[in-house]
């Protein structure tokens, strides 16, 4: 359900939560964070994905706390600054990690026809594909870098950028093929809506 959801719908989601989040209380993050989750059931996968951004992030965060501590950062500035930071990736995980090539060249084919959409079109689709590269090269890499996620990370992005050429050949055939376009599924679209609604109101609680 959330794979069929219409781009430009995810990106006014999006931008809807991170302009609230500048100005929300606990509280308020708490419960969009919340929603996020519970609408997260219409697509199991999101929570694996959810929970992998997590790890990815868990060493930022301890440093954060670290240094933090250590300058006598108020507790609750530390709690809410955490909790904007979690939200943040919870919020991207919901838009982009369920994109798709067809998906998001139909979404966006109205656009195709402008040079500059055009390109920009191709470096975001080319952006979705460097970061599932990053992701199978990452997985790949888990065990012989188990210790070490410096060095685990910089070796994922280095395979990743052999694939550059790969990708680019990808993202043109893509394009040129348009009987791949997905179409969107309007039950698809009427739970975003449900949905940046909830979001709407839990802002303004």
């Amino acid at each position: 359900m959330l794979t069929d959801q219409h781009l430009l719908l995810r990106l006014i989601i999006m931008l809807v939560a991170f302009t609230g989040n500048l100005g929300s209380s606990f509280r308020q993050l708490i419960l969009q964070s919340a929603l996020f989750l519970l609408f997260f059931l219409f697509e199991p996968a999101a929570y694996l994905r959810l929970w992998q951004a997590f790890r990815f992030i868990l060493s930022f965060l301890t440093a954060y706390w670290l240094i933090a501590t250590l300058i006598g950062t108020p507790f609750p500035t530390m709690l809410l600054f955490t909790m904007r930071l979690l939200f943040f990736v919870i919020v991207s995980v919901y838009t982009f990690s369920h994109l798709t090539l067809p998906r998001v060249l139909h979404d966006t084919s109205f656009l195709l026809k402008y040079r500059w959409a055009n390109l920009l079109i191709q470096y975001l689709l080319a952006t979705i594909l460097f970061i599932q590269s990053f992701k199978k090269h990452w997985s790949a890499s888990q065990i012989e870098y188990k210790n070490d996620l410096s060095a685990r990370f910089w070796h994922s992005l280095k395979s990743c950028n052999l694939d550059t050429e790969i990708i680019g050949q990808k993202v043109e055939a893509a394009i040129l093929d348009e009987q791949s376009y997905a179409l969107a599924k309007p039950a698809s679209s009427l739970l975003g809506l449900t949905f940046l609604c909830l979001l709407i109101i839990l802002g303004a609680v």
